[in-house]
């Protein structure tokens, strides 16, 4: 079971990487958010990728706990950050965006694969 842990917590980290260098202004708008900003991000979503890589981060910590990596955490973190791994898959395999799609659908099976070998542990 830890194996699905350490590779949930590399994707994350993977995915707060692409986060962070959006709100930095890296120009992938076109493999976020549906592809609707291509280039830089507008400010306003800058912001929101800042949000969203402390989601993920917190995500993390819970699949990190739930897999023994770190110390425990309450057992309800464990299955909110399933549920948001779970609606962010079905969102990233829904996109209308192309290369989101592409890149970002199979991260995402993959990390409910995790979530779900974490919670069948």
């Amino acid at each position: 079971m830890i194996w699905a842990g350490y590779i949930y917590v590399a994707l994350i980290a993977i995915v707060m990487l692409f986060q962070a260098c959006m709100a930095a202004g890296a120009p992938w708008g076109h493999l976020a958010n549906g592809g609707r900003w291509p280039g830089q991000l507008p400010v306003p979503m800058r912001f929101a990728a800042v949000g969203q890589g402390a989601i993920l981060g917190l995500m993390r910590w819970a699949m990190a706990a739930r897999a023994g990596i770190v110390g425990t955490l309450p057992v309800w973190t464990f299955w909110a950050a399933l549920g948001v791994t779970v609606m962010t898959c079905v969102a990233n395999l829904a996109t209308p965006s192309l290369p989101e799609r592409r890149i970002w659908g199979p991260v995402t099976v993959l990390l409910v694969l995790c979530g779900l070998r974490l919670a069948w542990g």
